[in-house]
């Protein structure tokens, strides 16, 4: 059975949450300060590994949504809601206590947690649930 507009968008929207995590994670890196070997350093390393292994599990579910994977909506639901909730309330804390994470990096996070909202409230539509059922 062929996908309904509503989850082929909602694969679109994944697809673009993740280009966009991997441009802000490429950002983040190139722009870091540079710091002196040790510990600093491998952990910024650590980090965007372990946030690509992250975007590549996304693009799984995504694939398994995608092909009618009830399961890989609601793992995708959950791991996008948490996502998104804890990228605004990030950026709200970091503006709040002063710290500037540069315009650039705001607005790809923010971007990016808008488009997993977008996605998830795509795969719950009407013509979704029924593709799922």
């Amino acid at each position: 059975m062929t996908p309904p507009p509503s989850v082929q968008w909602s694969f679109r929207l994944w697809v673009a949450a993740v280009v966009v995590g991997v441009l802000g994670s490429a950002f983040s890196l190139a722009t870091a300060a540079t710091v002196p070997s040790g510990f600093a350093a491998g952990s910024g390393i650590a980090g965007a590994v372990i946030g690509l292994l992250f975007l590549a599990a996304l693009v799984y579910l995504a694939l398994r949504m995608r092909q009618g994977d009830h399961w890989a909506r609601l793992v995708l639901a959950v791991l996008g809601g948490v996502s998104a909730v804890f990228t605004v309330v990030g950026v709200l804390l970091t503006a709040g206590l002063g710290v500037s994470l540069g315009w650039v990096s705001t607005v790809l996070s923010l971007g990016q947690a808008a488009l997993i909202v977008a996605a998830i409230l795509c795969s719950y539509q009407a013509p979704a649930n029924a593709y799922f059922r």
